[in-house]
């Protein structure tokens, strides 16, 4: 969860959403999305995933989002998530994602211990993914990387992912 009153998370949050915005199409699934505040800034429904999956099943998605979220998942988890992901995004769909960097970990631990970051959000850290790390996922679940960029300096990262057939 992000500890709003840490300044940096908010500041953190407000940028994954910056990015994530122009992408936001239709029926939006906002997978480990917190309290919802992306709700906002979405027009068409709107479906809040944390710990409970059960709000998302038997439902199709336009989008699914998950910002910051993929790191604190198991890697065995991850692909098990995905998985479902593939029969819930809809044909024209899109998977937005957002994740540190490997380069991002000594910073977030540094950032955790200065408490400028959360230290129990970043001891949650489960694994760093790369941008292969990331095609394999999507490819092994049957999606296409159809784009990813680095940004803040690259520490984050974010891929847009299709469903295979594109």
């Amino acid at each position: 969860m992000i500890n709003s009153s840490k300044k940096l998370e908010s500041f953190l949050q407000q940028y994954r959403f910056k990015i994530a915005i122009p992408f936001l199409k239709g029926d939006v699934l906002d997978f480990g999305g917190n309290e919802g505040e992306l709700k906002q800034f979405v027009r068409g429904s709107y479906t809040l995933v944390n710990y409970d999956h059960t709000p998302m099943k038997n439902k199709t998605f336009d989008t699914i989002v998950m910002l910051a979220v993929l790191e604190h998942i198991p890697v065995g988890d991850a692909f098990n998530v995905f998985k479902s992901f593939n029969s819930q995004l809809r044909p024209d769909g899109t998977l937005l994602l957002t994740t540190p960097t490997p380069r991002a970990k000594p910073l977030c631990e540094l950032l955790a211990f200065l408490h400028l970051l959360d230290r129990h959000n970043i001891r949650e850290h489960k694994h760093y993914w790369t941008k292969e790390d990331i095609r394999q996922l999507a490819e092994q679940n049957g999606f296409v990387m159809k784009s990813y960029k680095k940004f803040q300096l690259g520490f984050n990262q974010m891929a847009i992912l299709v469903n295979g057939q594109w």
